[in-house]
């Protein structure tokens, strides 16, 4: 039995590193990186990237567009007014990752806007 005053207990022997194990980036799945990606936001904004997919589509070149498919235009306003918080992001869970969109779809067509790091529109594309 517990005792609530004994702090010397030694059923709660445990090395650190069993409870808090932290994965290197490198050893990171994409899905791994990418809950580490919204976790850097606040609550609201997370709640926003819930009802968005992502996908990550890599050029020939080895860099990399993380496209955001926001379900409404309104979504898509309010992530854009956090693109510097995006890039920020980005650039702690991808080294690869170059670029970014923010995405819709209309009319069964994918129209897109693409970023640079620095969050500047590079084009746009339906």
């Amino acid at each position: 039995m517990t005792h609530p005053d004994d702090f010397d207990d030694d059923d709660f022997d445990f090395d650190d590193e069993e409870v808090f194990k932290i994965k290197r980036i490198s050893q990171m799945t994409e899905g791994e990186k990418l809950q580490r990606f919204k976790r850097f936001f606040d609550s609201s904004s997370r709640a926003m990237l819930q009802n968005c997919l992502f996908r990550i589509i890599n050029d020939a070149d080895g860099k990399g567009t993380l496209e955001i498919l926001c379900p409404n235009e309104a979504v898509k306003q309010r992530l854009y007014r956090k693109k510097r918080k995006i890039t920020n992001n980005i650039n702690t869970c991808w080294s690869h990752i170059r670029w970014f969109s923010l995405c819709i779809e209309e009319d069964g067509k994918l129209c897109c806007h693409k970023y640079t790091r620095n969050g500047d529109l590079v084009e746009t594309h339906a």
